[in-house]
């Protein structure tokens, strides 16, 4: 029954990267390096976290944003040179729910097939305690609540 199937909170927002694999992210086989793939994804989601909190506030407020998890799916392999647009996705939720999900997807920009695709969740911390924060400082949240879509970039 659809009716009972709960409806998505909150607003996406999702961001474009460009990225063209360098020669020292290959590994033996010629193929970018598995590893690789979570540098992408965490580069794309630190720009999105960036809009909400600078470096500088990070280290005055002594938070931090912690991996809880991290998950992908390998589609395709990929070479040197070739290609690639990250989309990374999160849903602006209007109410801290303890983490913060990112989903990615890599396209292969020429081919338009999937290469990899997968999803971080994201804790904040307090660096001095360690302890969960249960709620965002009112000025970061603010900042998370007017984030928008935004022109693509390149790692």
């Amino acid at each position: 029954m659809a009716e009972d199937m709960k409806k998505p909170e909150g607003r996406l927002i999702k961001r474009k990267t460009r990225i063209i694999p360098k020669l020292y992210e290959l590994d033996m086989q010629g193929v970018v390096y598995n590893g690789h793939y979570f540098k992408w994804f965490d580069q794309a989601r630190f720009e999105i976290i960036l809009e909400m909190i600078s470096v500088e506030e990070i280290l005055e407020t002594g938070l931090t944003f912690m991996i809880a998890e991290n998950h992908c799916e390998y589609k395709n392999y990929v070479s040197y040179g070739e290609p690639l647009v990250l989309h990374t996705s999160h849903r602006i939720n209007p109410v801290y729910q303890g983490r913060l999900v990112f989903n990615h997807s890599i396209m292969h920009e020429k081919k338009k097939t999937e290469i990899a695709n997968g999803y971080s969740s994201l804790i904040v911390v307090n660096q001095k305690t360690k302890q969960l924060i249960k709620e965002i400082p009112d000025f970061i949240w603010k900042r998370y609540l007017n984030l928008n879509n935004k022109d693509e970039h390149a790692i």
